[in-house]
């Protein structure tokens, strides 16, 4: 069973995942060319609508879980053009069968100083990191039940400075018309830039929060394994379920921001596409 998967959905639309661009349970494009007509009856058009509920820690970092709602709506049309709460606005583009790309448009994640990093420990004192308009790059590469990708996303304001690389892979493990079971894994990388802004702790700052002050460089920000199953409960809704283990990496998991180098995250949710 190739199903057509939302990408709002499984980012798992909590803070904990949001400085990454694509978590262990979001891998590869969605292949709205090569499947256009199986998933949407030869439509011009396709919207996908959710919803779900997340957990994970607040902030990637740190101790505290929170549980989420996780709302979306993403509108696709046959010729790539897609808009959601996903990607944003974009166009995909699919070469032939295997080989898809998008270009897109979208907001940056933000970080509010009241985010709780331990029960008893927030951001106050380190300003407040807000959302901007970013652009971003994606590529995919199917072999039969492996799909490759490598999403590329640069900030276009000042207040999202940075460029960040992820390299992600997914295996169907088993397919039918009843349930499918995919394994997930990624890597990503970020520049000086990004890796400042999230985990870095200027002199300023530093006076303000009481966190040390500490430089971060370029380097590999997060590492992420994870499972996704999806349910078909009609021909039109379906049943979405994650789990991830993330692993801060390098200069971010070294940061005085950072309390849990490692944590996991949750995610079940259900998607009507018509």
């Amino acid at each position: 069973m190739r199903t057509v998967l939302t990408l709002s959905l499984l980012l798992l639309g909590h803070t904990a995942l949001a400085e990454t661009p694509n978590s262990a349970t979001e891998q590869g494009l969605p292949r709205l060319q090569s499947l256009w007509e199986e998933a949407s009856d030869s439509r011009n058009w396709q919207a996908v609508a959710g919803l779900g509920v997340g957990y994970a820690p607040e902030i990637m970092g740190g101790e505290v879980y929170k549980a989420t709602a996780l709302p979306s709506f993403d509108l696709s049309h046959r010729s790539g053009f897609f808009l959601g709460s996903s990607k944003g606005l974009g166009w995909s583009y699919a070469a032939n069968p295997d080989w898809q790309a998008a270009i897109f448009i979208g907001m940056s994640p933000s970080r509010k100083e009241k985010t709780k990093l331990t029960d008893k420990q927030t951001f106050k004192g380190m300003g407040e990191i807000k959302a901007a308009a970013q652009a971003g790059l994606l590529l995919s590469y199917s072999l039969q039940d492996l799909n490759l990708s490598l999403q590329a996303t640069t900030g276009l304001d000042s207040k999202n400075r940075g460029q960040q690389i992820t390299l992600g892979a997914d295996y169907t493990v088993y397919s039918s018309a009843q349930f499918a079971l995919m394994i997930n894994g990624a890597l990503t990388a970020s520049s000086s830039d990004y890796q400042q802004r999230w985990y870095g702790v200027s002199a300023t700052q530093a006076r303000k929060s009481g966190f040390k002050a500490y430089q971060a460089g370029s380097g590999l920000t997060q590492g992420s394994v994870g499972l996704t199953a999806i349910v078909p409960l009609s021909n039109s809704l379906r049943w979405v379920n994650a789990v991830s283990y993330n692993q801060l990496l390098g200069d971010a998991a070294d940061s005085p921001l950072v309390k849990e180098k490692g944590s996991a995250a949750l995610m079940s949710a259900l998607q009507y596409t018509w």
